[in-house]
């Protein structure tokens, strides 16, 4: 009996003993508030970007063909060299079937150009004698219909040579009758830089006119690099904040040290689809040399992917691989990409590749021959693109993390006799890191930044009072 007396007053003092417990680690908590950080309101200048990569591409390049099947017999420039239109390109002179039939088709030219001339002469004469009183009225209006029927046939033949001999103005403005026309020369039909050469002397090449083997052979390519322009791949998650005419600020891997500003000039109305994401095709025109003062680099640094996986086992490497290819299904912008290469390369415990030091730069101080500006840059570079889509100038601002949605309401915690009280604010443009404060707060004002949301929810659950009123 008196054991069991023991157990039930030992147990009732577990009880006790445990309740104090539980009450004072209750109240501690209760009484204790949040931690917290604070961040001030500064003020600053917000721009907003979509950075991507493209490729420089004239606005205009002519490939060039011959109207003539047959053998280069000459070239007349080389691979990057400058030239004017009507500048001499080739010589090319007609393979052996179709001079053959242009002999043929000239030969006929020749005939009803004779049988013209007879008609002619003999309408001349039947005339003469009609007028006389020699002949009959119907034998000069059969002279007239022979003359009418001559002219036909020699009108066809012409132009059965020249579709023959391509069928361009060029060619019809020479002599027809003529065997300068076996050989034909290839002109340059715009001023420009000859980017492209695709044949050599000697070979043979098919005709630019006829409708099978695509078209004929391109003997090469003339470009006008006086207008360039990047043609880029913007996904479906940021086409909607580009606009035609946006600002652009351009840089080159190949081009140290250099901006180049340029302008959206076109958005294509739809997308396609590239390694399982929608992307729309934009072209930005390049316009020159950014202001002095300009940034000297465009997008960041970027590690290529040969730097990023360097050093890596074939384990991280795939991991980091997948991680991509997720992201990049999701949309995701180029980046949002690199940030979350970043993060899982510091989760798995690798150092990203340091930059390697560059040689400093000497586009500033060009030397004598040197090229400078926009004659540095080349068709097919590389570009990085920060396209401007949203900017404010000398404006307040706070890091997005200090800024809560509540309710369909924005607010942040002020501080305000040194706790934090919920207050409404308008809000701005964002970039990657701040917010732009519009409405609810002043240069300096103290907001403060809750470590853990919990700590935050428990703060106002025991808040005291009313909502604060908004700021006038």
């Amino acid at each position: 009996m008196r054991k069991r007396l023991y157990i039930i007053f030992g147990g009732v003092v577990v009880i006790i003993v445990g309740f104090i417990i539980y009450s004072s680690i209750w109240k501690k908590r209760d009484d204790q508030e949040p931690s917290f950080k604070t961040v001030v309101v500064k003020r600053g200048d917000i721009v907003v970007k979509v950075t991507e990569s493209g490729e420089v591409e004239p606005v205009t390049t002519v490939m060039i063909k011959s109207e003539l099947a047959g053998e280069i017999k000459k070239l007349y420039v080389e691979e990057g060299d400058s030239v004017k239109a009507g500048d001499k390109l080739a010589l090319v002179q007609q393979e052996s079937s179709q001079a053959k039939q242009v002999a043929q088709a000239r030969a006929s030219l020749e005939r009803a150009k004779l049988n013209l001339q007879d008609a002619e002469r003999n309408l001349n004469r039947k005339r003469d004698l009609y007028r006389k009183g020699f002949i009959a009225k119907k034998d000069a209006e059969d002279a007239e219909k022979l003359y009418s029927s001559s002219k036909i046939d020699y009108e066809l033949a012409q132009k059965q040579l020249w579709l023959l001999l391509g069928g361009t103005q060029s060619i019809k403005a020479q002599s027809l009758a003529t065997k300068a026309l076996d050989n034909i020369i290839v002109r340059s039909p715009i001023s420009g830089v000859v980017i492209n050469l695709n044949v050599e002397e000697g070979e043979m090449i098919t005709s630019g006119t006829q409708a099978f083997g695509g078209g004929g052979t391109t003997i090469m390519a003339i470009a006008d690099l006086s207008k360039l322009i990047v043609k880029v791949d913007i996904n479906e998650v940021d086409v909607n904040k580009v606009r035609v005419g946006q600002p652009v600020k351009i840089g080159f891997d190949a081009i140290k040290g250099k901006v180049f500003h340029g302008r959206v000039k076109k958005i294509a109305p739809a997308g396609t689809v590239k390694q399982n994401i929608v992307v729309y095709p934009v072209e930005v025109e390049i316009l020159g040399p950014a202001p002095a003062g300009s940034q000297t680099t465009v997008g960041g640094p970027r590690p290529s992917r040969e730097r990023l996986f360097a050093g890596l086992t074939e384990e991280q490497r795939a991991t980091i691989r997948k991680e991509i290819q997720g992201l990049r299904a999701q949309g995701a912008s180029r980046t949002a990409i690199r940030n979350a290469i970043q993060k899982k390369m510091h989760e798995l415990g690798i150092k990203p590749p340091e930059n390697r030091p560059q040689p400093p730069s000497l586009l500033g101080q060009p030397r004598e021959g040197q090229p400078t500006d926009m004659s540095l840059i080349k068709p097919r570079m590389t570009a990085d693109l920060d396209i401007i889509v949203g900017q404010a100038k000398d404006a307040l601002y706070l890091p997005k993390e200090a800024v809560l949605n509540k309710g369909g309401e924005t607010q942040v915690m002020s501080i305000r006799d040194g706790k934090p009280v919920p207050q409404p604010i308008t809000t701005g443009i964002a970039d990657d890191v701040n917010v732009e404060i519009k409405e609810g707060l002043k240069e300096e004002d103290q907001v403060a930044v809750f470590t853990a949301a919990q700590q935050l929810q428990k703060y106002n659950a025991h808040e005291r009072g009313g909502r604060p009123p908004r700021p006038r």
